[in-house]
């Protein structure tokens, strides 16, 4: 559900969890991730893979090039071009037809295409650093599909300036990467992006990441793939004033190492999917946000009820990896649904109301994996009764101090879970599949010790001492009303391939503006 948020100042969540999860307040927590490349090389090609778990194109997952392919030698305000397909045209380099490219050296000006509708583009980037300080510093307007490859080994960097000139009526490229159509990132080189006017990598359509090494530095939006965003193997350094990730489709989340050190929303889609991968988000607003669309025709009441509503083709999944999250607004927000299926998910939300750390319109279920989550009672929410997994909501009559550790003890003293919070909390949801039902734990807080005993769908330590919708079933909306509906379309990954869909049901909205 949407409110109004004060924005505030986040601080770094530091957690520490495992099997009897031992808590210690300067821990991160790390996992393994299911991540296998292999690479091979010859003497006319540098070509890697991944073991994947994502359906990708030949075109996506190609990082090779040989001495036949076209090659851009950068020289501050020069190109020394040999090859077909592109020229040095006053002071960028422009590419006019499919094909790969490869690219070194240090440039003043700008990379550019003009090739046919259906054309793909590979820029092999074996350590470039672009920077044009009047525009974007690769500007894919025209074209189907555009692959980087970024070199093993090397280091690539992309920079713009703090205004672009446009041409009368036009207003793009609008981010130092900019593909007006599909993008692919791939290959195990580093890019890193100092984006001082808008995003950082903007993709019209769908954007993969593979493999790649990423920092990102943006004074607005970090990446952003209109049509869908897919991650996999990737390691991707964030630090941006808007949003972390984010796309108005789906977002998929495989494997990989995702770092937000900073940004408005860390990761924010439609449809959000996270199946592996160590994720850490720090955010000014909500943690992770899964939203729907509203026509932009529409009123701000009418865009403002939307949000209220279950928007039921929304919703958020997370089967794997782990998820720390530490925002200043809601911790997980959707405006639809909440599914937990495996995993370690670790969240912390502001310290006053309304905003809290699991929020949702529709229901929220967990079926597996570990979960905390520490915020305020104002308009608390927990996890739904029909949950296969047995979790604890815990009300605190008074603000329990940030640093203090929630530990879970099961009868012989033995410990079930721990979990050190940085932020002061009255409001706290535990799932383990640990917990056994029929069985009494402890669950200490500072200076509070409590006695339950686990019954299926929920069990509750405490009273709400503040009001607003979700009770103790966790059922959101006034009144916990479950959702209602009729399936609506599935969303798509960048493939096109339809996605699983929850339990869906239509909302009946158009889907052209982010509410």
């Amino acid at each position: 559900m949407k409110k109004n948020k004060k924005k505030m100042c986040a601080w770094l969540i530091t957690v520490a969890l495992g099997l009897a999860i031992a808590g210690c307040s300067n821990a991160k927590m790390t996992t393994t991730t299911e991540t296998t490349v292999q690479q091979s090389e010859t003497t006319a090609a540098n070509t890697s893979s991944s073991t994947t778990k994502g359906a990708y194109s030949d075109e996506d997952l190609n990082t090779s090039y040989s001495d036949s392919d076209t090659k851009i030698e950068l020289s501050n305000q020069s190109a020394d071009i040999t090859g077909d397909g592109a020229t040095f045209e006053n002071g960028n380099v422009k590419i006019t037809k499919a094909g790969t490219y490869v690219l070194s050296g240090e440039f003043d000006g700008q990379i550019i295409t003009e090739v046919g509708d259906e054309d793909v583009v590979h820029l092999v980037f074996n350590g470039v650093n672009i920077t044009n300080t009047k525009s974007a510093a690769v500007n894919a307007a025209t074209g189907k599909k555009v692959v980087i490859t970024l070199v093993d080994g090397t280091t690539n960097t992309l920079s713009d300036g703090t205004s672009y000139e446009y041409a009368d009526g036009e207003d793009e490229p609008d981010a130092t990467l900019f593909v007006k159509n599909n993008l692919t990132i791939n290959g195990t080189g580093s890019l890193n992006i100092d984006s001082n006017y808008a995003t950082a990598i903007k993709a019209k359509d769908n954007l993969i990441i593979l493999d790649s090494k990423i920092n990102i530095d943006s004074v607005g939006k970090a990446i952003k793939g209109k049509d869908s965003v897919t991650v996999e193997n990737a390691n991707i350094t964030i630090n941006a004033e808007d949003d972390g990730i984010t796309t108005d489709g789906a977002l998929v989340i495989n494997s990989g190492n995702i770092n937000i050190e900073k940004a408005g929303e860390g990761l924010e889609g439609v449809t959000i999917d996270i199946n592996g991968g160590n994720i850490d988000i720090v955010a000014t607003d909500d943690g992770i946000n899964a939203r729907g669309l509203i026509d932009d025709s529409a009123t701000d009441a009418e865009k403002e009820a939307y949000g209220e509503e279950n928007q039921a083709d929304t919703y958020l999944r997370i089967t794997g990896g782990v998820v720390n999250v530490n925002a200043s607004a809601d911790g997980i927000d959707s405006n639809g649904q909440v599914y937990i299926d495996g995993g370690t998910v670790i969240v912390s939300s502001a310290t006053s109301g309304p905003d809290v750390a699991l929020d949702y319109n529709g229901k929220a279920v967990i079926t597996g994996g570990t979960f905390v989550s520490t915020g305020m009672q104002e308009m608390a929410q927990t996890f739904d009764s029909s949950s296969t997994q047995n979790f604890i909501t815990v009300y605190y009559d008074s603000a329990v101090v940030a640093g203090s550790e929630i530990k879970v003890t099961d009868k012989d003293g033995n410990t079930v879970l721990s979990y050190n919070a940085d932020k002061e909390f009255t409001f706290a949801v535990i799932s383990s599949d640990k917990l056994s039902t029929g069985e009494t734990y402890t669950v200490t807080a500072g200076d509070n010790s409590n006695e339950v005993t686990i019954t299926a769908g929920g069990s509750t330590i405490g009273e709400r001492s503040a009001g607003g919708p979700g009770g103790s079933n966790g059922n959101g909306g006034p009144g916990g009303n479950p959702p209602t509906g009729e399936p609506p379309q599935k969303p798509t990954d960048a493939n096109g391939n339809e996605l699983e869909m929850p339990e869906p049901q239509s909302s009946g909205a158009s889907q052209t503006e982010k509410n």
